[in-house]
Parts: C-alpha cells; sequence; structure tokens
C-alpha cells in the first residue's frame, strides 16, 4: 500500500521572547526582612528552650551584681531608694544600644551566603537584624523594668512617653554606629579589635554606673559628647518624676545617629560587594 505524505500544514509564527523583567513580587524588602528575621529568631532562640529566657536572664544578673557590690560601699543611690531599680535604669537602657549595634556590625558576615540571591540585598540583611534585635532588647526593657519597680515597691508613675523616645533615640545610636561600623570593621578588622577593647570603659562613660551630674566638671565637659550619656539620663528622667535631665538634648542625639546611618548606609551600598568577596 503506497504511503501518502502528510500534508503541509502551516506552522504560528514564533513568538518573541519577553523582554521585559517579568512579574515583580509584591513587597519585596517586606518578604526578604520577615524571612530573615524568622530565620535568626530560629538560630538564636530555636535551639534551646531556655534561649528567649536567658535574654531576660542575663542583664538581670548583672543588675542584681551591681546593685550588692554597690551597696557595700554606699547607704542609699544617687536616686531614690532601690539599687537595683537605679541600676536597671542605666544598664537596660545601655542594653538596647549594646543589643543592636553587635548584630547591625556583622549583618553582612551572618548573611553572607544568602545575599548570592538576587532577592536578598545588603539593606534587608542590615534591616532585618536591627528590626529584630530591636523588637527583643524593648520587651526585655519593660519586663524586667516593672518587674524591678513591682518587686522593690517602687512607685510605678513612668513618663512613658519620654521613656519611649530615650529609647528609640538609644536605638538610632545603635543603628547608626553599627552600620558605619559594619563597613568600617570589615574594610579594616584591626580597627574593630582596637574598638572592642577601647570601648570596655563605655559602660560607665555612658552614666550607667555614675549620674553625669555627680561627675567632676571636666569629666561632664568630655562626656557631654557622648549621645548614651544622653539617652541614658533621659530614660532615668522618665522613671524618677523627680529627676530633671537638663543637660539632655534629643536633638543632638537623634542628629548624631543620623549622620552616622547616613555615612554608613553610603558606604555598604558602595563597597558592599567588594567587601563580601574578600571575605568568602
Amino acid at each position: 500500500m503506497p504511503q501518502t505524505q502528510p500534508p503541509d500544514l502551516p506552522l504560528p509564527p514564533a513568538q518573541r521572547p519577553a523582554v521585559g523583567p517579568g512579574p515583580r513580587r509584591s513587597f519585596p524588602t517586606l518578604r526578604t526582612v520577615s524571612a530573615l528575621i524568622l530565620r535568626e529568631m530560629g538560630a538564636r532562640y530555636g535551639k534551646s528552650p531556655f534561649g528567649f529566657f536567658w535574654a531576660l536572664m542575663s542583664p538581670m544578673i548583672l543588675i542584681l551584681v551591681l546593685s550588692f557590690a554597690f551597696s557595700l560601699l554606699q547607704r542609699a543611690p544617687s536616686l531614690g531608694s532601690s539599687f537595683i531599680l537605679y541600676y536597671a535604669s542605666g544598664q537596660l537602657t545601655f542594653s538596647v544600644y549594646a543589643a543592636i549595634t553587635g548584630p547591625v556590625q556583622k549583618s553582612l558576615t551572618y548573611t553572607n551566603a544568602l545575599l548570592q540571591f538576587p532577592t536578598v540585598t545588603w539593606f534587608d540583611a542590615i534591616l532585618a537584624r536591627f528590626l529584630l534585635n530591636l523588637t527583643v532588647s524593648m520587651i526585655v526593657f519593660f519586663i524586667l523594668i516593672y518587674a524591678v519597680a513591682f518587686l522593690t515597691g517602687s512607685a510605678m508613675r513612668f513618663d512613658i512617653g519620654l521613656l519611649l523616645a530615650s529609647l528609640m533615640l538609644t536605638a538610632a545610636i545603635g543603628f547608626g554606629f553599627g552600620t558605619l561600623t559594619c563597613y568600617v570593621f570589615m574594610e579594616g578588622p584591626v580597627i574593630g579589635d582596637i574598638w572592642h577593647f577601647a570601648s570596655r570603659p563605655l559602660f560607665i562613660a555612658s552614666g550607667v554606673l555614675f549620674m553625669y551630674e555627680d561627675m567632676p566638671q571636666l569629666a561632664q565637659d568630655i562626656l557631654y559628647w557622648n549621645p548614651l550619656m544622653h539617652t541614658v539620663s533621659l530614660a532615668r528622667a522618665a522613671i524618677y518624676p523627680r529627676y530633671d535631665a537638663a543637660f539632655a538634648s534629643p536633638a543632638y542625639v537623634l542628629g548624631v545617629a543620623m549622620v552616622m546611618l547616613v555615612f554608613g548606609l553610603f558606604l555598604v551600598r558602595q563597597h558592599h560587594d567588594r567587601l563580601l568577596s574578600r571575605s568568602t
């Protein structure tokens, strides 16, 4: 039986490939930052049942040690009658700065592998670590400060507006300094080692142990330029109604924080690819 050839059918015209980038995901930064926060929460608090509990206990242990040590040297704290509340007001405020600065400094090295994906940017890594540590440190602050005030029988007539303002200014300093040193310490690791050693007296120089008004005039003239001295004093003014931190300037603190943040973001934006390729 003879074979018949199939009829020649007209072929449809070839379609051109799409030139545009295709459909964009809605809120890409929000999705990426949320995923990074959940990832770090699982890594930090998910492996141990006492992960978040230790975040509460570590500053409380330091407060108790300071309170016991200075109660042997002084009859009464500089403010109020409770050593624990006095040192808690300074230590917990300072811990907001410390809890933000360190993680933000190491944002790029911590998420180096994830930054290879096009949907994860350097700003997502920095913002995620800032938001997570800000939230945790604020929760720890309010739980402990109210617990200490309740257990010591102190009046809990806090100025919540001023207290929140002082904490947000402290967080702004931590965010700005952490972003700036994220670049500086990756550019020159030796600078980071020197700073970690030289910054140990910062705990004392920020008014955690001694109030600004109790220091000699020379120390006041020097420590006035430390923005953390302003924020710690503002937090104490919110906790102690009779204390007025007249020297503290929120505008100065905000200005310093914004200058560091702008310079830090600019430097990281310009050099993050080179720094990440050098660290791998």
